[in-house]
């Protein structure tokens, strides 16, 4: 019987990071079955979910990652998933929302106040600001449509926020993809 855990480790970024993480979990025994890694502002972030041997505890987790987390000067944190979290979740509306126009305070907000109130799930987000004279910002979110949620309209909704924001805003469904 396996157990299922999720990991964040952040520090400053260097190479070696994910090679010595993934290590770890291959000499436990575990299986990287999500993963999400990026840099910002020269930090690295890794934010995973893998399986392990159910003979593999936290207290033994931790004392695996300890040696790396000290040389690499990473903040490691793990909790193991409930029955539910691992549970997953049928995706049948994703659909993605791109923001792109001159970069002001509020975007994020605004959009994702709108999404919100939608009953919109916002399951990925990243963002990109350009640096320069006028600087641009660029948004790129993916979130699960409630079924009763009429996509047109709110992309109706999003262009007139964009609208009112300065910045350009579009909205489409997420195509299946295959890796």
């Amino acid at each position: 019987m396996s157990r299922t855990w999720i990991l964040t480790a952040i520090g400053r970024d260097r190479p070696g990071i994910v090679a010595q993480v993934t290590k770890v979990l291959y000499a436990l025994g575990g299986n990287l079955e999500d993963s999400a890694m990026t840099r910002l502002r020269g930090e690295f972030a890794i934010m995973l979910v893998f399986s392990a041997p159910g003979r593999v505890t936290v207290q033994r987790l931790d004392g695996a990652f300890r040696p790396i987390a000290s040389r690499l000067g990473l903040a490691v944190h793990l909790k193991p998933l409930t029955a539910a979290a691992r549970r997953s979740a049928s995706r049948p509306r994703v659909y993605l929302v791109s923001v792109y126009g001159a970069d002001r305070p509020g975007i994020v907000y605004r959009v994702a106040e709108l999404l919100a109130h939608s009953r919109v799930n916002i399951t990925d987000l990243s963002t990109h600001r350009t640096t320069g004279r006028r600087p641009l910002y660029h948004l790129l979110l993916e979130g699960e449509l409630p079924n009763r949620l009429d996509p047109t309209r709110l992309a109706r909704r999003l262009k007139a926020l964009g609208r009112r924001l300065g910045v350009t805003v579009s909205l489409r469904a997420a195509e299946a993809t295959i890796l």
